[in-house]
């Protein structure tokens, strides 16, 4: 089975039921399920370190239009939301540090990990604010130990952009997706769409979306002590 340059192969352990085509990912620490469907394929990840009653705790799932989009979504869960030490990333690659930033482009944080970077943050208020500090990519989110010696943690959804000190800027990909209105991204704060069919995409109906087709900020807390 093809998996994406770079990265392990997923172990999967096919099934075939009955009426059902089933991929399973079983490890000590999470159980990934992909199901073949009519016309489309469901992906869901559950976690074993704190398991419910005995069994996988469900994580997060979703639904894709062919496997390998289900296989990456797989990928980025598991690379976001265990430590490295547990030896997954080898699977995620960049998936595990590749995030949707304030204006819908999609950036890859894993190079700045580790290192000062001046990271610009979209303020309650609308005002956009610069940080200097040293980043420290986990999970979900964006720690920067400020130079004041305090730490905080950034949603990347409020990042603007992010410039490290040798003057390298963060990679970028472009938001819009080649449909309609639909844009690569996720629904975050302030926007008006809802999650598309294919995973990673958002789509766009009625009013004009703040966060994905202008540049009207958002007003909500971007940043906490950590």
């Amino acid at each position: 089975m093809n998996h994406p340059a770079g990265l392990l192969a997923i172990p999967w352990r096919y099934v075939d039921l009955d009426l059902i085509e089933l991929w399973v990912w079983e490890t000590d620490h999470f159980e990934a399920k992909v199901t073949a469907e009519p016309h489309s394929f469901a992906w869901e990840v559950g976690d074993l370190v704190v398991p419910d009653g005995g069994v996988a705790r469900w994580l997060t799932g979703g639904r894709t239009i062919d496997f390998a989009s289900a296989e990456v979504a797989v990928r980025e869960v598991v690379g976001k939301s265990y430590p490295a030490r547990y030896g997954y990333r080898g699977y995620a690659g960049h998936l595990a540090t590749t995030f949707v930033v304030a204006d819908g482009r999609t950036l890859d944080l894993g190079p700045f990990h580790g290192s000062r970077a001046l990271v610009t943050v979209r303020m309650p208020g609308g005002a956009d604010q610069s940080f200097l500090g040293r980043c420290t990519v986990h999970h979900y989110e964006l720690l920067l130990a400020l130079d004041s010696g305090q730490q905080v943690r950034i949603q990347p959804s409020y990042i603007v952009d992010v410039t490290g000190e040798n003057g390298a800027t963060a990679a970028s990909a472009t938001a819009y997706a080649g449909v309609g209105r639909t844009y690569h991204g996720e629904v975050v704060h302030g926007c008006t769409g809802a999650p598309a069919f294919l995973p990673g995409t958002v789509e766009h109906t009625g009013t004009r979306c703040p966060v994905h087709e202008s540049t009207v900020p958002r007003t909500a807390e971007v940043l906490r002590p950590a």
